[in-house]
């Protein structure tokens, strides 16, 4: 997964929206503000009672350091990360890093033994591999191989106790990229609490953390066709329980070679991409599992996935598989109302 180190100058502009009769239609605000973090763009949507530009402002830029903190312990990235760290230290020695990659590096390895390795934050040497964005042609059968000997959770030490990480092979490198801008949305939606905004929606390019409601109304958003063709959404819903979504899909990242897609979702256990989903949306009320299940799903398929869902009740998921064919975990009510 590459990221792009660039940096836009943030946008902060109030847009009303109208109430229904139980509120004065001027006594609600929606403030708006984006910036480019952790590689892509951030951007967050709160709602403040009257006018209170002054107020949201502090507590968007405090919601937006929080992220920015993240990015520089999480991050590899950055040369300078602890994750950077562990990445030159595989196979050496261990490393000592922060609360923030100890609480990540737990979550990561929990889904990992879930899922059986479809979520594998090691996963960064096959990525590289593949990087799609770059390739025309499927990568050596060899060098698949190759790789893949590096890619195993198993071989994380993590001492939770004295707050170290050690890679056991040299080579092997993690990344965080499909766990850390969920698991920052979360803190950036606590650090907007603190400052009494309650109502709002984190976008970390594309995943997102809904909570609260703008006005009588909840947030709304929906699911992409994943034949892009077609521009009208698949899915649209009303949001009803704060949670973070997530989406994996073959739509956005790939290349055609002789008739066929490879797009940039690896099932870790061939090294190929997997061919079986086009899509797959997970809600989580945690959104960091919401991040890191969007990619497990899509890989595991509708059957394993459910099976998931029976024993973890906190996620729910859509997916639409090769077939087109859509399938709704039974739990998904509790997250969403879909509209017609």
């Amino acid at each position: 997964m590459r990221k792009h180190r660039l940096f836009f100058p943030s946008i902060f502009i109030p847009f009303l929206t109208l109430l229904s009769c139980t509120q004065p239609a001027d006594s609600l605000h929606i403030y708006e503000q984006e910036k480019v973090l952790m590689g892509t763009v951030m951007k967050i949507k709160a709602v403040a009672e009257g006018d209170e530009e002054e107020k949201t402002q502090e507590a968007f830029d405090a919601a937006f350091r929080e992220i920015a903190g993240l990015e520089s312990e999480l991050s590899e990235w950055q040369p300078a990360s602890p994750v950077s760290a562990v990445n030159r230290e595989a196979g050496i020695q261990s490393v000592a890093v922060p609360e923030a990659v100890v609480t990540v590096t737990e979550k990561a390895l929990e889904i990992a033994r879930i899922t059986d390795g479809a979520f594998d934050v090691t996963f960064k040497p096959i990525g590289r591999l593949w990087n799609v964005k770059e390739r025309t042609s499927p990568p050596p059968l060899d060098s698949i191989k190759t790789v893949l000997n590096l890619v195993d959770y198993s071989q994380i030490e993590l001492d939770t106790l004295h707050k170290t990480l050690f890679l056991k092979k040299p080579g092997m490198e993690i990344g965080f990229g499909g766990i850390a801008k969920g698991y920052a949305a979360y803190h950036a939606g606590k650090v907007l609490e603190k400052y009494g905004i309650n109502n709002y929606i984190i976008n970390a390019g594309g995943d997102l953390y809904v909570k609260g409601k703008k006005g009588e109304q909840h947030w709304t958003s929906g699911i992409q066709n994943p034949d892009k063709e077609q521009q009208k959404p698949l899915l649209a819903f009303s949001v009803i329980k704060t949670c973070g979504i997530a989406t994996s899909g073959s739509y956005e990242s790939y290349f055609i070679h002789e008739g066929k897609r490879y797009h940039h979702i690896i099932d870790l256990k061939t090294g190929y991409p997997a061919r079986r989903t086009k899509s797959v949306t997970v809600f989580s009320e945690d959104p960091a599992k919401a991040d890191a299940y969007a990619t497990a799903f899509f890989i595991l398929e509708h059957d394993k996935a459910l099976r998931i869902v029976e024993q973890d009740p906190s996620l729910a998921f859509i997916l639409i598989d090769d077939k087109d064919i859509i399938y709704k975990s039974p739990n998904i009510g509790e997250f969403i109302q879909e509209i017609n």
